[in-house]
């Protein structure tokens, strides 16, 4: 783990409340691995005091690396407020990351701003992979590129939840493996539903200080309690005590 102050590359808005920042540094798109996350913020001044954000690698292509961010509150709107080769403070990269397969059937399922570390997974994900992507947000606004798109309002693909037709997926297909990453209500309901594969799960929390420092990020799980940033945040869904969230 790597603390640097960097001058920004790119910043594009690819949504109504959405950004796309990429970096340039060979040293952490090295390190980089389909789950980590890096803890960033504006170096500007009005965010000082602030605390960093914790943000997922979405993409590392050469020495480029990608996130993208949801513009949601102050810190993030400052780092939306960056324009190319203005600065910003990162350290990273943080956390375990996914495990990879060969030769399987695999389910990618995520919600809201847990598309980013999926898609970074599938890019990284050997060919001999049948893979199946969902997608699933508030509305057209908040979806990605995938395979089967799920919006609550219905302004596109299917209306509902984006773990709406797992269960029949299930039945049609035997899937080997099943990541996730979305919001804790969505990767419970895929926890009781996945049952036969195997199922990673990206948990998000509220971090402090990315390092387990702070205990600001415990969750239960069979092996006491585990912290989403240091121990994460990948887990197994089955180690998980999700009646405890």
């Amino acid at each position: 783990m790597q603390y640097k102050i960097l001058p920004v590359e790119k910043v594009e808005k690819i949504r109504t409340n959405y950004i796309q920042i990429t970096i340039n540094d060979e040293e952490f798109a090295s390190q980089c691995s389909p789950g980590n996350f890096f803890q960033i913020k504006a170096f500007i001044d009005s965010q000082n005091r602030r605390l960093f954000k914790p943000i997922s690698v979405f993409q590392v292509e050469g020495y480029h690396i990608s996130f993208i961010i949801k513009v949601i509150g102050p810190g993030t709107r400052a780092l939306a407020s960056l324009e190319s080769g203005e600065k910003l403070m990162i350290y990273g990269p943080l956390g375990n990351s996914f495990p990879l397969v060969q030769d399987s059937n695999i389910l990618l399922v995520s919600g809201g701003t847990g598309y980013p570390p999926l898609a970074y997974l599938k890019s990284k994900l050997d060919s001999s992979n049948n893979i199946l992507f969902l997608d699933g947000g508030a509305s057209k606004d908040d979806i990605f590129p995938c395979d089967y798109a799920y919006t609550i309002d219905g302004s596109f693909g299917i209306q509902g939840m984006v773990t709406k037709d797992i269960a029949e997926f299930l039945k049609k297909e035997s899937f080997d493996c099943v990541y996730s990453c979305g919001p804790i209500s969505m990767l419970k309901t895929l926890a009781q539903i996945v049952s036969q594969a195997k199922q990673y799960v990206s948990m998000e929390a509220y971090m402090a200080c990315g390092m387990g420092v702070c205990y600001g990020c415990v969750i239960p799980t069979i092996d006491g309690y585990k912290r989403v940033c240091y121990d994460g945040p990948v887990f197994e869904a089955e180690t998980i005590l999700w009646a405890e969230l």
